[in-house]
């Protein structure tokens, strides 16, 4: 009898600790819809779990367990047909693009209209504009939904302009930069006189955008159109979405430390070299005054981590780590950044430094919500404060471009 209290008394104890750990939400104060959001969040560790698991025991990689997971974890009722949009799946560059035409906007074929080219999130490895592309790129996986769907039908919708969402290569099974590749391609392609002509498009009013590491694209697609002559005609406006702009500085108030976290990456020469870049007196003072300052700025790095991170501080991935003149020459920006999220802080960082550049800058931040928010427009997990951030990007489209 003690015996099987004992062990009841233990299995009970473990399965509280997995629900207390699955219910907890660290630095969740004043996100709304919290009890969604835990939900959200206890599906995600589950998510990383299983991938954990898989990959241990030899099933599947980790990597493409997590992003089958997300997606299911994102699927959503299919929507009505929207008799106000044509869609149209094409190949660019050779790769896939989907462009959402706003029917009202087209009655006449010789009409030509602003273009949002967009860039989706998912850390590199993960998201996806449209099952078909998703199949077709990646015939062994068993994803079927558009992750990122939702948002450019709803910015086609809601703005009346084209949009075109673009299905780049993921990593790991395609290293970078080839994902940025494929992004810079069919903008390039899209800027172009003659094909925007064939698009409807109107090339001297095309934004680009991202979400999270499609925001990351963007920033850099922007550096590279601006300042390498890489087409006749560059973004009128970019607009980045709580997204990633440096390398080299992991112990910003809103990171989380680790290894590599702890700017153990870097040379002495490197760490003075880009600290200018990444100055933490630019960040607001309320997200600074509980935090110590940077340290280890005058320690050399692992020697061994270095050899393989120094690509990370190039512009390619690190847009922030550019010289002045050539953020000099970005076109107008919008930038969107939320509390919680650890890329927080470099996003307030880049506003400043752009806009002292003489660019115009239009910030908006959202307290109460989370880096990834934008992708629950709809479904299980639908939130109303990613249709609050979505209205935000729309009017800023209709005002600039």
């Amino acid at each position: 009898m003690g015996y099987k209290f004992q062990w009841s008394a233990t299995l009970g104890s473990f399965i509280i600790c997995i629900l207390a750990h699955l219910y907890h939400v660290p630095n969740s104060e004043n996100i709304s819809q919290m009890n969604r959001v835990r939900l959200l969040s206890a599906s995600m560790k589950i998510i990383k779990f299983i991938g954990f698991v898989s990959e241990t025991v030899g099933l599947s990689s980790k990597w493409l367990i997590q992003r089958n997971c997300a997606i299911l974890l994102l699927k959503s009722k299919p929507t009505e047909v929207n008799t106000n949009l044509k869609i149209d799946n094409m190949i660019i560059e050779g790769v896939p693009v989907r462009f959402y035409y706003p029917i009202n906007s087209i009655d006449s074929r010789f009409k030509l209209l602003p273009a949002v080219i967009y860039y989706h999130g998912g850390a590199l490895y993960r998201g996806s504009i449209g099952e078909s592309f998703r199949i077709f790129r990646y015939s062994n996986d068993i994803v079927n939904l558009e992750t990122h769907h939702p948002i450019t039908r709803e910015l086609a919708v809601q703005t009346d302009f084209i949009v075109i969402s673009v299905e780049y290569l993921l990593a790991p099974e395609h290293p970078f930069p080839v994902g940025l590749d494929d992004c810079t391609k069919v903008t390039k392609h899209i800027l172009d006189i003659d094909n925007a002509n064939k698009f409807n498009i109107d090339p001297t009013r095309v934004a680009i955008a991202g979400d999270s590491a499609g925001g990351n694209f963007a920033a850099v697609i922007a550096t590279r159109l601006t300042n390498k002559n890489m087409a006749k005609n560059i973004p009128r406006l970019q607009i980045l979405i709580y997204h990633v702009v440096q390398f080299f500085d992991f112990m910003l108030p809103s990171s989380i430390g680790d290894d590599i976290l702890v700017n153990n990456h870097m040379t002495i020469e490197q760490k003075k070299q880009y600290r200018p870049y990444v100055d933490w007196s630019l960040i607001p003072s309320k997200y600074r005054q509980i935090y110590k300052e940077p340290i280890n700025d005058n320690i050399d790095g692992d020697a061994n981590l270095m050899k393989n991170t120094q690509q990370i501080l190039e512009p390619d991935l690190s847009p922030l780590l550019v010289e002045n003149e050539k953020l000099s020459k970005l076109p107008a920006t919008y930038v969107l950044t939320v509390d919680h999220d650890q890329f927080r802080d470099e996003g307030f960082i880049y506003v400043v430094h752009v806009k002292s550049n003489g660019v115009h800058v239009t910030h908006r931040h959202f307290e109460k919500t989370f880096h990834g928010s934008l992708t629950f427009l709809e479904g299980i997990f639908k939130l109303e404060i990613a249709h609050e951030t979505l209205t935000d990007i729309v009017h800023y489209l209709k005002d600039y471009l």
